[in-house]
């Protein structure tokens, strides 16, 4: 644990639905269950830290649901399908915002992306408490993951089209949007490819 204090009243929706081709072009290693350095899968890590701030995480998935449930057992999750996620990621979006109700937000978390830091969701997820409708993080500069979206906009994340996800709704209201100024590099950091697991590039 870190340390940092929980928020309540903001949902996490861990986007857990892609295929992840790029990893493994064969489909034998599913990449978030590849083991980071110390052992744990990339998955796990994102559900753990975002466990640690927040009292509801969705994990939002689709035809490997077995899979990721038999590696996230143990944790206090919640798990919903998102039928013909191959579309896009914003069906993904859509089915975890219909089957959650939080009082202030959901913070949208990508699943492949597990060097994010507690303290940045609390982060995120307390601007949202405070009542900001959108909120991203930057690091010198740069805007990364995840994003966060008050509960006024859950028409707007209804409406998202399937394959583009949330993208065209923040680029058409980045003056809107409350930027969280953070010195965690988690936040511009994915896994892609095997290579992106490497720890010397921590």
């Amino acid at each position: 644990m870190t340390g940092v204090e929980r928020v309540q009243g903001v949902t996490g929706l861990v986007l857990a639905a892609g295929l992840g081709r790029r990893f493994d072009p064969s489909g034998r290693q599913l990449k978030l269950l590849a083991p980071m350095a110390d052992g744990v899968t990339v998955l796990r890590r994102v559900c753990e830290t975002a466990l640690e701030v927040l009292d509801e995480v969705v994990v939002v998935c689709d035809v490997h649901e077995t899979e990721l449930r038999q590696e996230l057992d143990g944790l206090a999750l919640r798990f919903v399908r998102a039928e013909q996620a191959a579309r896009g990621m914003g069906v993904t979006v859509k089915a975890g915002v219909q089957a959650s109700s939080p009082a202030c937000g959901w913070l949208v978390l990508l699943a492949d992306m597990p060097w994010v830091q507690a303290r940045t969701l609390a982060a995120l997820a307390g601007a949202l408490r405070q009542g900001a409708g959108l909120v991203r993080p930057t690091v010198d500069g740069q805007p990364g993951n995840p994003v966060g979206f008050g509960v006024g906009w859950r028409r707007e994340l209804l409406a998202l089209p399937d394959a583009e996800g949330a993208r065209g709704l923040l680029q058409a209201h980045s003056q809107d949007t409350a930027w969280v100024a953070v010195t965690d590099a988690g936040v511009l950091r994915d896994v892609d490819v095997p290579a992106d697991l490497d720890p010397s590039l921590s």
